[in-house]
């Protein structure tokens, strides 16, 4: 009986078959993944430069044709947003994200001044469509804050930036003492909650003019009388809570080539004509400066326009003195003081371009524990126009005026840990957007 063998012939192709899709497969992943890859670089890259010019439109001032501006970017790097060809693009404020949109903003959500691009792609497969994948989608964004040049500290005269709740009867914005306060052009914010930060304890009346009240706080305006022997008027508008998202944080600004004083040149210096004393920029131990061995310094003091970084303190206690300064700006190193216990005083800020256009005393000291005072005993010879940025000092206007002097009139902004207006004298503070700190345009990504 003979015996029936098997043939194996074929099986080879079953197998070459088999192994021809898995390598059209690895090639597919290789090739239309690259595709992919270089796609959403592109893609990513579309939506950040959109994104960037869209907010520099904003930052300029230039809302009305940002979204097509951006629009416009991406179509030049080949995504135009058509619904019926191989891409979406979306445009919008981080606080208006659009309902078809894929993503959101992220920890940006609900911020005005962010905005986002994202760009939906779609890449046709050449190898992959062997394996049933026709095409692969790609979705990417870009979130971009922007910022408009103006007052850095925004619309307030006064601001308080002490996060902490108040305790006991202090708050972190005091109107206290017997004469009238006006805030005209401008309001005042604190940056803080709790049962007090803005209070009335005295017995002149306040008037807010132009401006708001408002606290990164709730319920902590209590702009009432309560000392039972006065009756002062109110007329100050409906305060607003929770104005901003977050609490207020500024940056301090970049300490001045003047505060170099490892550099000769930056050494301050004055020269004395007649009994005026005119003082350059530079670095000063301390301010007024001390007489040297070789000269002495008069009591009319004339500032020379520029930049004057104090180590120490700025300490003015001579009621002869008489302190003159227009386009400065007195920056405090920390550790350093402000105290003003006399004199007259007419100083005014700087105006733009100057890198610190607006500002006129910085006091970049630190504490452990208790902020220190910064005082201005202040009466009607005194002028200060410019912003006092002094955000780790409990900054004390005391107005002294005598009876029948004219009301002080400051055209100052205060931005301080807290703040505490008093004295005897009327108090009038006007806010000029234009003469506080400024702020230069800004756009940057953030994601």
């Amino acid at each position: 009986m003979k015996t029936k063998l098997f043939s194996e012939k074929g099986q080879a192709l079953i197998l070459i078959a088999l192994a021809a899709f898995g390598l059209f497969g690895m090639v597919g992943l290789a090739i239309d993944g690259s595709a992919k890859f270089s796609d959403r670089r592109h893609a990513q890259n579309a939506a950040d430069t959109a994104a960037m010019a869209g907010a520099l439109e904003l930052a300029r001032d230039r809302s009305a044709n940002w979204t097509n501006i951006a629009r416009n970017v991406a179509t030049n790097n080949g995504y135009d947003g058509s619904l019926a060809g191989t891409n979406q693009v979306w445009v919008h404020y981080c606080d208006a994200i659009s309902a078809q949109s894929p993503v959101d903003c992220g920890p940006y959500n609900g911020y005005h001044n962010y905005v986002q691009v994202v760009i939906k792609s779609r890449v046709k497969t050449s190898f992959a469509r062997v394996i049933g994948i026709e095409e692969t989608t790609n979705t990417v964004q870009a979130v971009t804050h922007w910022s408009k040049a103006g007052p850095t500290f925004g619309p307030e005269i006064l601001k308080s930036l002490n996060p902490n709740n108040c305790t006991g009867d202090n708050g972190n914005i005091v109107f206290g003492g017997n004469g009238d306060i006006t805030l005209n052009g401008g309001g005042a914010y604190i940056n803080s909650g709790g049962s007090c930060g803005m209070e009335l304890t005295g017995c002149g009346n306040l008037n807010v003019i132009g401006g708001s009240l408002s606290s990164a706080g709730t319920g902590n305006i209590n702009l009432t009388t309560s000392s039972g022997h006065c009756a002062a008027s109110i007329n100050v508008p409906t305060p607003s809570y929770n104005a901003e998202p977050t609490l207020f944080t500024p940056e301090m600004p970049p300490e001045p080539d003047e505060c170099n004083s490892s550099d000769p040149s930056n050494w301050g210096h004055w020269t004395n004509v007649g009994e005026t004393s005119y003082v350059e920029p530079g670095w000063y131990l301390e301010f007024p400066p001390q007489k040297t061995s070789t000269q002495d310094i008069k009591n009319n003091i004339v500032m020379n326009p520029g930049v004057y970084c104090v180590d120490s303190v700025v300490k003015l206690q001579d009621r002869h003195l008489v302190l003159t300064g227009h386009n400065v700006t007195i920056y405090i190193r920390q550790g350093g003081q402000f105290d003003v216990q006399g004199g007259h005083v007419e100083l005014d800020a700087p105006d733009a371009p100057h890198p610190y256009a607006g500002y006129l005393i910085i006091i970049n000291s630190d504490f452990a524990g208790t902020p220190p005072n910064c005082t201005i005993n202040g009466d009607s010879t005194n002028i200060y126009i410019g912003t006092i940025f002094a955000p780790f000092c409990d900054f004390i206007f005391n107005g002294t005026n005598e009876a029948g002097d004219p009301d002080l009139t400051y055209g100052t902004q205060v931005v301080a840990y807290t703040i505490t207006l008093t004295g005897n004298s009327d108090i009038n503070f006007t806010y000029s957007p234009g003469a506080v700190a400024q702020s230069q345009p800004k756009v940057g990504l953030m994601r």
